[in-house]
C-alpha cells in the first residue's frame, strides 16, 4: 500500500482558502502509532482549510477527529480516546505578536512543503492525555489500597 504525502504551501493554501478533507492511518503516524494498543481502531479524520487573513495575515483553520484505543494506567485494559480537537495558525515567514498574545491561536513558519501529516501527528500527541483512565471505576479492577475495611470500625461500636 502506498502512502499518500500531505504536503502542501501553507501560505499558499491561507491565502487562496483552499480545502482539503481527508483520513489518516497509523501508518502515517508513526509516533502516534507507538502509544496506541489496537491499531486498526485507530480512526483518524482531519479537515485543513484556509480561512483567508485573521489578525490581518494568511491563517489555517485545522480539525482533528479522531478515535484513539490506548491503555488505562489503572486497570491496563483497553480504552478510547475520543477527541474532536481545532486549531487556528497564523502563516507568516516571521514570528506575529498576536498569536503570542492570544492562546487561541498559533503561529506557523509560511512553509513551501509543510506536511499536513506531521501537524496532525504533533496535535495529536499534545492533546493525549500522559496517564489515561477510565472515567468511572474500571471493570477489571476488584480492590484498589484503601478499600480495606476499617479495624477500628468493629470497635466503634462498643463504645457507648
Amino acid at each position: 500500500m502506498t502512502q499518500k504525502s500531505l504536503i502542501i504551501n501553507n501560505l499558499e493554501f491561507a491565502i487562496n482558502r483552499l480545502k482539503l478533507s481527508d483520513s489518516l492511518t497509523t501508518a502515517q503516524l508513526p509516533r502516534l502509532a507507538e502509544l496506541l494498543v489496537n491499531q486498526e481502531k485507530t480512526h483518524v479524520q482531519f479537515q485543513l482549510s484556509g480561512t483567508g487573513k485573521q489578525f490581518r495575515q494568511p491563517s489555517l483553520h485545522l480539525n482533528i477527529k479522531a478515535n484513539l484505543a490506548v491503555t488505562c494506567q489503572r486497570c491496563l485494559d483497553e480504552m478510547l480516546v475520543n477527541l474532536n480537537l481545532n486549531f487556528d495558525y497564523l502563516v507568516s515567514s516571521t514570528e506575529i505578536s498576536e498569536a503570542e498574545e492570544n492562546d487561541e491561536i498559533d503561529w506557523l513558519e509560511a512553509n513551501h512543503e509543510m506536511d499536513v501529516g506531521e501537524l496532525i501527528e504533533d496535535e495529536l500527541l499534545l492533546a493525549l492525555p500522559i496517564a489515561p483512565t477510565h472515567a468511572h471505576d474500571c471493570s477489571k479492577l476488584n480492590t484498589q489500597s484503601g478499600d480495606k475495611p476499617n479495624p477500628f470500625a468493629a470497635l466503634k461500636g462498643l463504645i457507648k
